[in-house]
């Protein structure tokens, strides 16, 4: 019962502090991991850089590739580009066991010591960040020793050694790191556990081998799981995971079959530390297997292709950028939600422009199209609100929390804007109803503020995105202007009233026009303020 206790302690303490190096060392990329996610391109190469760069920070090959399950369903990543990405991300995972080899186990409580003082003292995002990774650093080897003191007793255990023995077979090896890793969910952690065994001399490597296979296998499963329900493209990419980790596998595994006398005797020889000779191995596979499919990426895909035939369906799509999936990163999650709040800001943009033609210029025909956007612009913001309230559960940096905060008001008063051009456009049906015609003074009127209004939107979104607090000045400049100018209006209008020089019917629709504008730079306004007030914190 003691020696459970303290392998399942010990395990438990490891994952944990696997999970919080990942997070803090995510929250002190931050946006530099969006940077590093965007450079990908066409080229399968850079896509293996990203893939091993992206999982060595978040410490997790599922997490990548769940994440890049979700980009592909959100057809915002092609499958070429999908493969390298899957590639870079096996090559990455291997740190883990590099970091576990260095057995720092000794001086696991001065690393927790150092994290928690750099944690609770830092007065900077990024030095509270860096005591959160340094405290998952010591946890992780806190719960290495755990582990290795569990198994202490194990040595003696004839039982036990038996079983041990048993792992000779390579096929046994195999299976058991696929069943392993298919339960822990996580490779890094079922290796954690066979270089603590090495660590206890109830392992070598002529056993580790196969169980290492075996857990590149077992490594598939979360994006499977994570790939029901999602488009064929997507199945695609965690079907492709699956068949690089197995036909890599089975060859690694025939290869090491025939050699293994050899490998084992070069491995005990040059390397005394299994857990180094377990590490070792472990990036030899996955670097070897890239290396090995790397020309043939292209048949891989056609491959998939075969084997879930069929082309994905148009369905309507209320957002584009947002997959649950991707939340388990949650810095690019962010980023995908500030992508969707863009494209919900050019829908708003466009209906502000067709709102213009259709007033100004009495072009009827996009009367439906600003209705048809206007729904679509609702959905956009219960969408992406709900994605948003998933996100703030995340593990975040205080900066991207304000980031999500701030987002959650912009949204509604993007959604707001939309509201407003709706009523200009239902003005049509006054317009109609009554024969009415604007004369000359009135149409320029509605044009220079359809104008106005149209530049302090476009002005506060771009200040938004490009945390450009001068910009985001420039629009309350523009709504000065803009509140002048329909004061003014008011004022001609009235005076032009009782001059006899328009008419009533005409002149409630202008008023009721250039106040619902006046309405749109005001939340543009609200955007702004968003930005400036990031100055100061």
């Amino acid at each position: 019962m003691e020696i459970a206790m303290k392998v399942i302690c010990g395990l438990g303490l490891f994952m944990y502090g696997m999970a919080l190096m990942g997070e803090g060392l995510q929250k002190a990329a931050g946006s530099k991991l969006k940077a590093i996610v965007g450079a990908l391109t066409q080229s399968t190469f850079r896509g293996i850089l990203v893939g091993a760069l992206v999982t060595c920070l978040i410490q997790s090959s599922s997490a990548t590739t769940v994440m890049v399950v979700g980009f592909v369903n959100a057809k915002i990543m092609t499958l070429n580009q999908a493969v390298g990405v899957i590639m870079g991300a096996n090559i990455g995972t291997t740190m883990t066991s590099f970091i576990i080899a260095l057995n720092l186990g000794q001086y696991s409580p001065i690393l927790v010591g150092v994290g928690t003082v750099f944690y609770l003292i830092g007065k900077t995002k990024s030095t509270k960040s860096l005591g959160e990774s340094f405290l998952g650093f010591g946890l992780l080897f806190l719960g290495i020793m755990m582990l290795e003191q569990g198994l202490k007793p194990l040595s003696d255990n004839q039982m036990f050694s038996n079983f041990m023995k048993q792992l000779n077979s390579p096929f046994l090896g195999l299976i058991i790191g696929v069943i392993a890793t298919t339960i822990l969910q996580s490779s890094s952690a079922t290796v954690g556990i066979m270089q603590a065994l090495g660590m206890q001399g109830l392992m070598h490597i002529g056993a580790a081998f196969p169980m290492l296979l075996g857990t590149n296998i077992g490594s598939t499963t979360t994006a499977i799981l994570s790939s029901l329900g999602a488009h064929k493209t997507a199945k695609r990419a965690a079907l492709i995971h699956f068949l690089f980790n197995l036909v890599g596998s089975i060859l690694f595994m025939i290869v090491f079959l025939i050699i293994k006398p050899w490998y084992v005797a070069f491995m005990e020889n040059n390397i005394p530390s299994l857990p180094t000779q377990i590490a070792i191995s472990h990036l030899a596979f996955n670097l070897l297997n890239t290396i090995i499919f790397y020309p043939f990426t292209n048949a891989l895909v056609k491959v998939t292709e075969k084997i879930i035939p069929g082309i994905d369906k148009d369905e309507e799509q209320v957002s584009i950028y947002l997959d649950n999936r991707i939340l388990q990163t949650p810095a690019i999650a962010l980023g995908q939600a500030i992508k969707e709040m863009e494209r919900m800001s050019d829908m708003v943009k466009t209906s502000l422009k067709e709102a213009e033609n259709l007033i100004v210029y009495g072009d009827r025909a996009k009367f439906d199209t600003i209705m048809q956007r206007e729904a679509l612009i609702n959905k956009m913001q219960s969408e992406i609100t709900s994605y948003l309230i998933e996100l703030s559960h995340s593990p975040l940096s205080d900066e991207q929390h304000k980031d999500v905060d701030d987002l959650f008001y912009m949204i509604s008063d993007i959604e707001r804007c939309g509201d407003h051009i709706k009523n200009i456009a239902e003005l049509l049906e006054d317009i109609d109803k009554d024969s009415i015609k604007f004369d000359d003074v009135l149409r320029e009127q509605m044009k220079n503020m359809f104008e106005e209004c149209s530049l302090s939107f476009e002005t506060s979104i771009r200040a938004f995105v490009g945390r450009d607090s001068d910009l985001a000045r420039e629009v309350f400049k523009i709504e000065d202007h803009v509140d002048e100018m329909e004061a003014e209006y008011r004022e001609t209008h009235i005076r032009r009233l009782s001059n006899k020089y328009t008419d009533a019917p005409p002149g409630i629709i202008f008023l009721d026009c250039i106040s619902n504008l006046e309405r749109v730079s005001d939340h543009s306004n609200n955007i702004a303020t968003y930005v400036v007030n990031r100055e100061n914190v």
